[in-house]
C-alpha cells in the first residue's frame, strides 16, 4: 500500500464527517447551509490529507540512553574517531521528520528542537539531511562535505528556512564549547542507528 493511501483515506474521512455535522447543525436550526458544509468539509479533509502525506516519512525515533547523552554532552569523541553533533532547531517543518545520512547511509532522524551524535572514522565525510514523503518533494536537501580528525567535535546546526516555492535547509558549522554542553543539555537527543 502507498505511503499516501493513509492520508487519503482519513482526509475523505474528515471531510465527509465534517460536512455531515455541518449539515446536520443547519438542517437541526432550520436553515439551508447551501454548499458550506461541503467547501468546509473539503477544505478540512484537503489539509488533513496534506499534513499527514507530509508527516508520512516520519519514523519512530528512539530516545538516546542517559549514558549516550551525557557522553555526547561532554563533547568527548571515543578514543582515535571524531564525533559530529547534528542538532536541529526552529519551528518551520518541526513535527516532520529530518533523515541525517553520513557516507550513504541514515544514522539517525530529527524533529526539532533535538540532536543526535555519530562516532566517526578519521578522514573526509559527506552529511546529507532531506526529508522524507511529501515533505521531501517541497524542501530542498542540504549536502556537506567534511573532514574529521581523531579527537575532534564537528558540530552542525540544521534549521528549515521556508522559500517561495521551495524550502531550504540551512546548515551552520558552529564551535564545540561550553555553551554548545549547556544547549545540547536540555535537548532531546535521538539515538543514533547502529
Amino acid at each position: 500500500m502507498s505511503k499516501y493511501a493513509l492520508p487519503i483515506i482519513v482526509g475523505l474521512v474528515v471531510a465527509f464527517v465534517i460536512s455531515g455535522a455541518l449539515s446536520l447543525l443547519a438542517a437541526m436550526s432550520g436553515g439551508s447551509a447551501g454548499m458550506t458544509p461541503a467547501i468546509v468539509g473539503s477544505i478540512a479533509g484537503v489539509f488533513t490529507a496534506y499534513i499527514m502525506a507530509n508527516l508520512a516519512g516520519n519514523r519512530k525515533g528512539v530516545a538516546a540512553s542517559l549514558e549516550q547523552k551525557d557522553a555526547a554532552v561532554a563533547l568527548t569523541p571515543p578514543a582515535g574517531q571524531a564525533l559530529l553533533i547534528v542538532m536541529r532547531e526552529g519551528f518551520v517543518g518541526m513535527a516532520a521528520g529530518l533523515n541525517v545520512t553520513v557516507d550513504g547511509k541514515i544514522v539517525a532522524q530529527l524533529k526539532s528542537p533535538r540532536f543526535t551524535a555519530i562516532p566517526l572514522s578519521v578522514g573526509s565525510h559527506e552529511m546529507e539531511l532531506a526529508f522524507a514523503a511529501l515533505a521531501g518533494k517541497q524542501n530542498k536537501p542540504a549536502v556537506e562535505r567534511f573532514g574529521a580528525g581523531a579527537g575532534e567535535v564537528v558540530v552542525y546546526r540544521a534549521k528549515v528556512a521556508m522559500g517561495a516555492l521551495q524550502n531550504t535547509i540551512a546548515l551552520e558549522r558552529i564551535h564545540a564549547d561550553a555553551d554548545l554542553s549547556d544547549k545540547l543539555r536540555g535537548m532531546t537527543m535521538t539515538a543514533p542507528d547502529t
